[in-house]
């Protein structure tokens, strides 16, 4: 007759079934991936919630549930962790230019005649037509004012010469069509806003992109390795130099200067012979 082994405590412990509080605290750990914010949402105390999420998550059992939870939740949404980080990398990776420019065009006087006022064709006929309209009223006590003329075009470069800007020209600011931008540029593009300044366009954050990319190739915990801890290398610089890693108090060289000896000395009566004094 065959005996059957005894089944080992990992095994049986990996198969436990988990109890109805682990297994919310699973289904909330999927909405934001928070095990503290999890544990609250779960039932656990406040004061130990992030004591408690740390131990759900170390139990094989809770492990494999959020495992096999993760799964189903991607089978239905058709949202991989490729997907995911292809997106990242997107968005990380994305020239903000493709949405916002700042563009440096002429000022009105760059190229103006003397490097005068210069308008555009439009604005010229719109100021004749009003100086027309003065002069047959006979509010016109002047002569139309040509000014530089016409002609401005604010995609022409800055005159190096022109006193009004000395050379800087003018800076405006130029939002992209988004009907048109790049998979890259759409992916950082997070919508707009009419403030009251103006046309607001919003972007993801790159910094969060790059942690989450960060994170999952692991370039955390390589840096981790890489660095030491400050107390060993303190420890370690104390035993290499003999004992004089630590200088006295008088040698300090950012202590200050130590008084001049006093001209007055108490008196060592020890030295006295008897009757002196």
């Amino acid at each position: 007759m065959k005996t059957q082994k005894p089944k080992k405590a990992g095994a049986a412990r990996s198969d436990q079934k988990l109890t109805p509080k682990q297994q919310r605290f699973v289904e909330e750990y999927l909405v934001d991936l928070n095990g503290t914010q999890a544990a609250i949402r779960a039932g656990y105390s406040v004061k130990t919630a992030e004591q408690m999420a740390y131990q759900l998550l170390q139990k094989t059992s809770v492990k494999k549930a959020i495992s096999a939870a993760r799964k189903d939740q991607q089978d239905r949404t058709e949202i991989t962790a490729d997907r995911v980080l292809r997106e990242a990398w997107s968005i990380l990776t994305a020239d903000a230019r493709e949405l916002v420019q700042v563009k440096v065009g002429c000022c009105r006087h760059c190229w103006g005649e003397g490097h005068r006022y210069q308008r555009t064709v439009a604005e010229y006929n719109h100021d004749h037509a009003e100086w027309l309209a003065k002069r047959s009223a006979g509010k016109a006590q002047e002569d139309f004012e040509e000014q530089g003329g016409i002609g401005y075009n604010p995609l022409r470069p800055p005159h190096p010469e022109c006193p009004e800007c000395c050379g800087d020209g003018y800076s405006r600011v130029v939002l992209a069509d988004t009907r048109t931008i790049s998979p890259a540029a759409a992916a950082l593009y997070a919508g707009a806003e009419q403030t009251k300044y103006g046309l607001k366009v919003v972007m993801h954050d790159k910094v969060a992109a790059m942690e989450k990319l960060f994170k999952h190739l692991g370039l955390y915990e390589k840096d981790n390795e890489q660095k030491s801890d400050p107390l060993t290398d303190l420890l370690h610089k104390i035993a290499c130099s003999n004992g004089s890693a630590f200088r006295p108090v008088q040698d300090d060289p950012e202590a200050l200067p130590a008084a001049p000896a006093s001209a007055f000395q108490p008196r060592d009566d020890s030295t006295l012979e008897p009757g002196e004094g």
